[in-house]
């Protein structure tokens, strides 16, 4: 890692026992570890690549646990990465900085640019007026600028709110944490730096937390400087479980690819003054940042934020120490930190802003935009006149009404750039932009300018896809065995770019029903039901489904010659169905006659069934139905049929009546406010004869 210091002077505090719950990461045991513990590269890898601004040097942190309380701690290195403590060839590292909180102490080293891209043994050594001790792990791997393992480094700044933490008050929210800012830099421009910290009793990193990586430029030459690409990360850690209070130490350790390790000073938070910045103006309302601070004016993480008039949480702060209200434009409000878990304002216990007062929207010229109102992929049938065109937008890309001068230019990306056109918006800032489609099939790209009232610049270049529709259906022959259901799987793209947010006709042609069977019945199931006709939507990736299903019928029998058929933007594709016959039922043969005389039994009387379905209408969504017979009709099918105004009565689902002879189903109504009529007919068994109930009418 590259840093110009790490501190100086000594910081001196007691230490607690650390107690911790969590996930865990342990140092491993080394050959002594009796008056000193190495921290830092137990991963077996150290790297002085470069992850921060600094005038010199590329450094490696290193990091011990003093455990021993009068010994003397310091870092050596052999060439020999086996090298035992014995061994000849162990030297010393002379820090270039170096801070001291016991029990922990870090220093700063640069090894010689031979020792980079080799292994070499390091140990922490402990020595008092009678011992030495070591620590000492063996095979780390030093790397540097050229190696793809990555560094990390923690802020030492304490103006950084390093080391502050505050005590949660917040249990009915559920919020009782400890909380303390973390904030470092790396080499690595993405992902993520796991945090943790050391738990001395049990010899280990705990609590871990992830910090994500945004990518930030590190100058690293002073006089003629150089950049180099690395991110910075902050994140919030809660110190909770380990029971530290203000003025103790905890080590902090933050690992990618490489680990550093820093001694923190705690010092607890009392919540102090909150301040409101001003107001952020946009179209529709008012963003309003606001900022929690303790008693050294450094911002509070974690606090509770609320607002004045009407007691609403705005949030908690985040690792600046900030909270952003949404407040109306042309209002007054105040905003308040709860300093206890009193949801309602305490005066004189909570700290309040001032009246914060925000302003009617004024629109500015901001630049240009492009309108692709088909989106960036589109069939040329979808287009028409107007759907490509430029748009002068306020500086929140909202459409600002302005005459104005802008210069465009419209061609197949693989074209060469020609002379662009300049032409003036209309009043309402629009300029429509011509495009053939019955032009070649590919990619567009339209460059543009900014309005010349703001001067001559480019805006970024937007391409979009347009060309002929193209509609797939899988399988192109679908089969499963009668009473199952066959799923097909369909696409619909524009020069392989995916068309989302199209509707997709579907319409099915029934098959032949073989004996035993006597009328086709298999059908599409969309919406909740049973159709034969029906639509559906591509998703974002132009995919879209349907599953054609075969009701069972006695016997098995099979159905053949279906067709499912898909229309979309003048595209159509077909695939067969067919339903193959299934095991007949196996026969039983009849019993061997006796003579044994047997008692007369009485036949069964068959009860006069009895239907009727009731049910309430959905508005939106599925319309809930009740179909209820007698209990001696329990496990009879029962038929729902459907009706729209203007069509005709259609099978929709197939239910089996319950134990208590009753059946809850829900459908999804496509009919809106129109009224869709339902009937159920039941079929007969053993127990009961067939019945039909009467048309319910649901709007």
């Amino acid at each position: 890692m590259h840093r110009s210091t790490l501190g100086h002077g000594l910081a001196l505090s007691a230490v607690s026992a650390l107690l911790v719950s969590g996930l865990t990461w342990a140092a491993p045991a080394h050959a002594a570890d009796v008056g000193v513990r190495l921290l830092t590269q137990q991963d077996g890898i150290a790297s002085v690549k470069r992850d921060d601004d600094a005038p010199e040097g590329s450094t490696v942190t290193l990091t011990a646990e003093r455990l021993t309380q009068d010994a003397d701690v310091g870092f050596e290195f052999n060439t020999d990465p086996s090298a035992g403590n014995d061994a000849a060839g162990w030297m010393s590292i002379t820090p270039t900085g170096s801070v001291l909180r016991q029990p922990y102490f870090a220093a700063e080293w640069t090894p010689t640019p031979e020792l980079v891209g080799t292994t070499i043994a390091l140990r922490a050594v402990a020595t008092t007026a009678t011992t030495t001790t070591y620590s000492t792990p063996r095979s780390v791997a030093l790397s540097g600028d050229a190696s793809p393992v990555q560094s990390v480094m923690l802020d030492r700044d304490a103006d950084n709110g390093v080391g502050r933490y505050f005590d949660q008050p917040y249990a009915s929210s559920s919020r009782t944490g400890s909380l303390t800012r973390v904030i470092g830099t790396t080499s690595a421009t993405s992902g993520t730096v796991e945090l943790t910290a050391w738990n001395a009793r049990a010899g280990a990193f705990q609590g871990s937390t992830d910090a994500a990586v945004e990518p930030d430029t590190f100058k690293t030459t002073p006089g003629s400087p150089v950049t180099v690409g690395g991110g910075r990360f902050n994140a919030i850690l809660d110190i909770s479980a380990f029971d530290a209070d203000d003025g103790e130490t905890l080590a902090v350790r933050a690992e990618r690819d490489t680990d550093d390790v820093l001694p923190v000073e705690l010092r607890a938070q009392t919540i102090s003054g909150i301040v409101a910045y001003s107001p952020e103006t946009r179209p529709r309302d008012s963003l309003v940042t606001i900022e929690v601070r303790d008693q050294d004016q450094s911002p509070v993480i974690g606090a509770e934020v609320r607002r004045a008039s009407d007691e609403a949480l705005v949030g908690y702060t985040d690792t600046w120490g900030q909270a952003v209200a949404t407040q109306p434009n042309s209002s007054s409000e105040s905003y308040y930190v709860n300093t206890t878990d009193v949801d309602a304002f305490e005066d004189g216990v909570d700290e309040v802003t001032g009246p914060v007062e925000t302003l009617a929207y004024s629109p500015q010229l901001g630049g240009t935009a492009a309108v692709l109102a088909d989106g960036d992929v589109f069939d040329d049938r979808e287009y028409a006149t107007g759907d490509v065109a430029l748009q002068i937008v306020d500086r929140y890309g909202e459409p600002f009404a302005s005459e104005q001068e802008v210069s465009y230019e419209l061609r197949p990306s693989d074209a060469a750039p020609a002379t662009r056109t300049t032409a003036i918006t209309d009043a309402d800032g629009r300029l429509v932009v011509p495009f053939d489609p019955s032009g070649p099939d590919g990619e567009y790209t339209l460059t543009f300018t900014g309005p010349a009232q703001l001067g001559t610049y480019d805006e970024e270049p937007v391409t979009f896809v347009a060309g002929d529709a193209v509609l797939g259906l899988t399988p192109p022959s679908g089969t499963a065995t009668s009473g199952a259901d066959i799923a097909y799987a369909g696409s619909l793209t524009v020069e392989g770019q995916p068309l989302p947010g199209r509707t997709i006709d579907l319409a099915y042609t029934r098959g032949t029903e073989q004996a035993p069977g006597t009328e086709a019945d298999a059908a599409m199931l969309l919406g909740g039901g049973r159709v034969l006709t029906g639509a559906t939507t591509t998703g974002a990736d132009g995919a879209f489904s349907v599953t054609v299903d075969d009701l069972v019928d006695t016997g098995n029998p099979a159905e053949l010659g279906g067709r499912l058929r898909a229309d979309a933007l003048g595209d159509s594709r077909e695939s067969t169905a067919d339903f193959t016959a299934g095991p007949p039922a196996p026969v039983t043969a009849p019993p061997t006659p006796t003579t044994t005389p047997t008692t007369p039994t009485t036949t069964p009387t068959q009860a006069k069934g009895k239907l009727t379905l009731t049910g309430s209408s959905a508005r939106r969504g599925k319309d809930k139905l009740k179909v209820t017979g007698l209990p001696a009709a329990a496990g009879a099918r029962v038929m729902i049929m459907a009706k729209a105004p203007g069509g005709k009565f259609h099978r929709v689902k197939v239910v089996t009546l319950g134990p208590t002879g009753k059946a809850k189903l829900k459908i999804r109504d496509r009919n809106g406010r129109t009224v869709t009529r339902y009937y159920a007919t039941m079929q007969a068994t053993t127990a009961v004869s067939g019945a039909t109930s009467k048309v319910l009418r649901l709007r």
